[in-house]
């Protein structure tokens, strides 16, 4: 059973998220909403796009839970796409209809196989 302090809230983990540095590797990517739903669409059943799927998730609804250990299962290039998710929510720069629809295609993907 996972201890309550290693489950973090969706505002935790992206708090968790900022402080770590490996996302500054890479440039900001300039349409992580599309670049997300993408890659997510490739390979739904991957871990990496389950998680990114939850992200999205946790960005458009503030719903869910995340461990703290999940931080480490992302890769620098999916960190920096996270990470600029993150800020494109932030900035309100595209509607929360179009961050909606992200979601359900994310979670139609993750259904068509499978996950």
């Amino acid at each position: 059973m996972i201890a309550a302090t290693e489950l973090l809230s969706p505002a935790q983990f992206q708090e968790e998220l900022r402080h770590v540095l490996r996302f500054r590797e890479h440039p900001a990517i300039a349409d992580p909403l599309a670049s997300a739903l993408e890659r997510i669409e490739k390979n739904p059943a991957f871990a990496q796009s389950r998680l990114l799927t939850r992200i999205l998730v946790a960005l458009t609804y503030q719903e869910g839970a995340f461990r703290r250990a999940e931080i480490g299962a992302l890769d620098a290039e999916t960190f920096a796409m996270v990470i600029t998710l993150m800020d494109a929510f932030a900035s309100g720069a595209s509607p929360h209809a179009a961050w909606e629809e992200a979601v359900a295609s994310a979670r139609a993907a993750e259904s068509g196989a499978g996950a």
